[in-house]
Formats: structure tokens, C-alpha cells, sequence
């Protein structure tokens, strides 16, 4: 037996099996703890089976180990020893750090295997921040401290035969939850092992890296715009919902009972009903609307494969070379992710804002934290009526997490329309209301149903006491938004409808396709090479040549 032959290994005990035993007492505190804290009862079971789950792979470890060591020769197996608790305590460290993350991972579940080190650099230094790290340091408390404690006294063995029947009951436990796990390591093998299982060969060759910049190729820098001198409407507010595809926007903003807003403004509204996000990411998306270039990357790449875009011309440098004033408004402690962060006036964060009311907020890691929307609201009525000429971009935080929702009860959108009403409550009494413009877009839909193309449709509406009712039915997408804004604005041309988009889907993985006028929508999965969804004629072949070609046109211009 495997475990019956410890003394061949440490007379005094494995120093691996300690490490082992509280590693999993560190992990069960852990989700016991963030359950708890998270006032939302609903959470307990996951964070049980995700524990179930946590023993399982350490065990697995643990057996792993346990067979190298006796492959060792005896004069070196204390030092495999050590070393074999060394990397369980590595691997603990790690598994310490999700628990805190899992209402977040069961939202956005993602594929672990499929990252790379821009993404896990991202995940450390901006979504959990250094002193989100406590959990590392109890752990390696935990695996140091039980290398301490003393080995059992011959009478008291029974407690190490009751210790291996409850071990044995909790991996038969976890083994029976493995095919829907919330455990990341555990899901993300799920995953690999039904892509392997499925065999399915390539229907398209994998995307290739877009070819380096020229060393003396210059970028162009676009000349000083003042397209907007003469704007129709002098206060312009870009207000970015957080996930919301049209489909829930067109049933509950515009229709549903409980929604105020759209009743207020619908002659004075209109409606894209056919518009598209580029990319399933807040951050890209934001680059599209803005400087209508598109970026064929997936969500958490290393950006600066793409930075030199938020140099071309973009729709904020417009609007401040024109007089105006213009801010980009957070309510997140911080957001390193600012589109065209040099063009901005100023870029307000959550402690910049006006301090009026109380306001809900959330502390859920570093990039997460943050206030609600509305108390964005008082700073942005008064910069619009102390300046003529004002530019905002509020992108919303409300909906980012689903804490938001458990603390309240409110849905994303029921929330929003509060948004709206109170934004334009104090546009009207601050006689603000005449000069102004709403353009209410989302950034993108569901980010974990990149092959659906309900989750690229998102809503535009178009708000303004000089705003005919109506519906836009042409083929639209983020790329457009600048220009129908300078149609609105400036009187500008309305961009032509396009015949096709080409989307970037997914955070873990990269997926990407096209989406027709006529209906015609197609996905690939750039890893396996596979067509996870097709709709219409589309030819997978040509999808793929398109999306490479968009990618090769992308690195010469924008490239590093």
C-alpha cells in the first residue's frame, strides 16, 4: 500500500502529508470565510464543492509525490521529502488565492490552460492587487507550522486510520461533483479533456501573429480636428451599461413595467436595433467606440500589441479640440484600462468625485472595488453646467459583478433606469436638459457566450430633446458609433451600413467570427481549430482569411 509504507519514507512521518493535511484545513477556512462574507447563501454550496475539489487535486499531488518519492533511493528520500512539501505548499499557495474570486469565476468561468503570462500579470497586479495576497501568507503559515507538529503516539493511530476513511469519503464526494465543478483547476480540465475527447479536426488553419512594424515606419499622426464648433448639442454624455445585450435591454429597459426612463424620452429617442459589438471586452470595445479602429484580440492580451491605437484619431480628441471639455468618469477605486487616456481633460475615479449621499459600494479585489453609478450623477451636472461645452464617457460599474445584485436585489437594468431618471432629473432643473444629448450603449453582452449572436447584439439609444422618434435597422457595430455621434452632433453624414462585422470573442479563449446583413453568423475557436456555431452559408475557410487579414492590417499600422 501506498500510504502503509510511510516509515520506509521519514520515520517520523511524511513531511508531504502534514503539508497536505493543513493545506486543506487553510482552504475549507478560506471558503468557509468568503461564504460567509458574502451575505449570500446561495454561495455556500459552490464554495463546498470548489473545497471538495480543492482536496481532490492536492490529493492527487500528494499521490504523485508520494510515488516519486519511493522510486527515490533510500539515502535521498528525506530531501525528496522536503521538497515534495515544498511544492505542495506551492501548489497550496496558489489554490488560496481563488476563494475569494468565486462568485466572480462561477459568473465568468474561464479556462486556466488557455491563459498566458500578460493574462495571469493582469489577474495579479490589477484584478487582485498585492494586498489581496493574505491568503498566500496564511497558507504558507499553514504548510510551515505543520512541519512542527509532533507524529502521533502509537496509541493514538487510530486517529490516522479515522483521518484516511474521512479522506477517502471527502475524494469519493468530490469525485461524484467533478463533471460540473467550480473548482478552476478542476473545470478548466473538464474542458481540455472534452476538446481531446472530441477529436474533431481543424476546419481552419490557427490565426498567425500579425507581422512586426518596419523599425523606420512612422505612425501617422491625424491633424487637428474641429468638427464639432458648431455642435447642434453642447452637452454630450456617453453613458457605457456594463453587459447588456439588446435582447434584455429591447424586454426591460424599453418595455418592461418597472422602467420609467424610456417612457420619458421615447419621441425624443432613437433605437439601433441592429447594432454589434466588435469584441466581447469592456476595454476594446471602448477603443472601438472611440477611434472606430478594431482590435482582433481577445480580452487580457498583452497590450502592446495594440496601444499605439489609442494614438489614431478618436472621438474625444474631437470634441476637445472643438472647446470642449471632456471626461472620462469611473467609479472604480482604480480603472488602468482608460481608452485614449492622453485625450481626456481629466479622468475621474471614484475619490474624485463629488461626495453627496450615501452610496452603495463594493470591495470585491482591487479592480472591483468600487461605488455605485448614481454617485457619479452630482459631478457630472456640475461640470455640464459650469462648462458650455462638455464631453462625458461614464462607463458603469453596476453589473461587472454580480455582488452588486446580491447586496440589493436589483437587476442590472432596474438599476440603470434609477441611472437615467436621476441623470436626467438634474439635467432639467439645472435648465441643462435643452443643449444636451444621452447616448446609452453597452459594451458587450454575456463574455462566456462567444458563439452566440445574441451576446455580440448590444443596445444604442440615442436620447435629446433634438431627437426624432424612430429605429435604425441597418447593420451597425461599435466601429460606427463615432461617426453617428457626428451625425447627431454635427450634422454629419450617417455611416453607411455595413454588409458584414468581424467579432472577437471570450476572455479565456480566443474566439472570433463573423456576423451578416443577412442574417448569416459563424464562430471559430482558434485553439481547436473547430466551428462552435454557424448560422447561414458562411464559409469557415473565408471567415478565417478575413479575421487574419484584419489581424496582419492591425500589426503593421498599430503594431509594436
Amino acid at each position: 500500500m501506498l500510504f502503509a509504507r510511510i516509515p520506509e519514507v521519514h520515520a517520523k512521518g511524511s513531511r508531504a502529508i502534514r503539508v497536505f493535511v493543513a493545506l486543506v484545513f487553510v482552504q475549507l477556512l478560506l471558503h468557509l470565510f468568503y461564504a460567509f462574507n458574502s451575505h449570500d447563501p446561495r454561495l455556500f454550496a459552490p464554495h463546498l464543492v470548489a473545497w471538495l475539489h480543492d482536496t481532490v487535486v492536492l490529493s492527487a499531488m500528494l499521490v504523485l509525490l508520494r510515488l516519486w518519492l519511493l522510486l527515490l533511493p533510500s539515502r535521498v528520500r528525506l530531501a525528496g521529502d522536503s521538497l515534495a512539501a515544498a511544492m505542495l505548499a506551492l501548489s497550496g499557495a496558489l489554490l488560496s488565492l481563488y476563494p475569494q474570486m468565486l462568485r466572480e469565476y462561477l459568473s465568468f468561468p474561464v479556462n486556466l490552460f488557455a491563459g498566458n503570462a500578460a493574462s495571469a500579470g493582469i489577474l495579479i497586479r490589477e484584478y487582485l492587487g498585492f494586498d489581496r495576497l493574505a491568503p498566500v501568507l496564511l497558507s504558507a503559515t499553514a504548510a510551515i507550522a505543520a512541519l512542527f507538529v509532533p507524529s502521533l503516539p502509537l496509541k493514538h493511530k487510530w486517529v490516522s486510520r479515522l483521518g484516511i476513511a474521512v479522506w477517502a469519503v471527502l475524494l469519493v464526494a468530490g469525485a461524484l461533483a467533478v463533471p460540473r465543478s467550480p473548482q478552476p483547476v478542476v473545470s478548466s480540465l473538464n474542458e481540455e479533456l472534452a476538446i481531446r475527447a472530441a477529436n474533431t479536426p481543424r476546419a481552419v488553419p490557427r490565426l498567425l501573429p500579425a507581422p512586426r512594424r518596419q523599425s523606420g515606419e512612422s505612425r501617422l499622426i491625424p491633424g487637428e480636428s474641429k468638427r464639432f464648433v458648431n455642435a447642434k448639442a453642447t452637452r454630450i454624455f456617453l453613458i457605457v451599461l456594463e453587459g447588456v445585450t439588446a435582447e434584455e435591454f429591447e424586454k426591460e429597459f424599453m418595455q418592461g413595467s418597472s422602467s420609467r426612463f424610456y417612457g420619458r424620452v421615447a419621441t425624443n429617442s432613437l433605437y439601433f436595433a441592429n447594432y454589434y459589438t466588435n469584441n466581447l471586452d469592456s476595454y476594446t470595445s471602448l477603443i472601438a467606440m472611440l477611434t472606430s479602429q478594431q482590435v482582433p484580440y481577445r480580452s487580457y492580451t498583452d497590450t502592446t500589441l495594440y496601444d499605439a491605437v489609442n494614438q489614431s484619431a478618436n472621438l474625444a480628441r474631437d470634441f476637445r479640440q472643438s472647446g470642449f471639455r471632456s471626461y472620462f468618469i469611473s467609479t472604480y477605486d482604480t480603472q488602468p484600462f482608460v481608452p485614449v487616456r492622453n485625450e481626456w481633460t481629466s479622468i475621474l475615479h471614484r475619490r474624485d468625485l463629488t461626495k453627496r449621499g450615501e452610496w452603495l459600494t463594493v470591495e470585491s479585489g482591487r479592480i472591483e472595488s468600487a461605488t455605485e453609478d448614481r454617485a457619479a450623477i452630482p459631478t457630472i451636472t456640475s461640470m455640464a453646467k459650469s462648462n458650455p461645452k462638455t464631453f462625458v464617457l461614464q462607463e458603469l460599474a453596476w453589473g461587472h459583478t454580480t455582488a452588486w445584485r446580491a447586496k440589493t436585489g436589483l437587476t442590472t437594468l432596474a438599476y440603470y433606469d434609477k441611472y437615467f431618471n436621476e441623470l436626467l432629473d438634474r439635467l432639467v432643473a439645472d435648465g441643462a436638459w435643452p443643449q444636451s444629448m444621452i447616448v446609452i450603449v453597452s459594451d458587450h453582452g454575456d463574455r462566456f457566450g462567444a458563439a452566440k449572436v445574441s451576446n455580440y447584439r448590444v443596445p444604442l439609444l440615442i436620447v435629446g430633446p433634438g431627437v426624432s422618434a424612430g429605429r435604425d435597422t441597418a447593420l451597425r457595430s461599435h466601429l460606427d458609433l463615432s461617426q453617428i455621434v457626428a451625425a447627431f452632433v454635427g450634422g454629419e453624414a450617417m455611416p453607411k451600413p455595413r454588409q458584414r462585422i468581424l467579432v472577437t470573442g471570450s476572455t479565456e479563449k480566443w474566439i472570433y467570427g463573423q456576423i451578416d446583413a443577412a442574417g448569416g453568423a459563424l464562430f471559430i475557436d482558434d485553439k481547436s481549430g473547430r466551428v462552435l456555431s454557424r448560422r447561414g452559408a458562411l464559409d469557415p475557410a473565408a471567415v478565417n482569411r478575413a479575421f487574419q487579414g484584419l489581424i496582419d492590417r492591425f500589426g503593421k499600422r498599430f503594431g509594436p
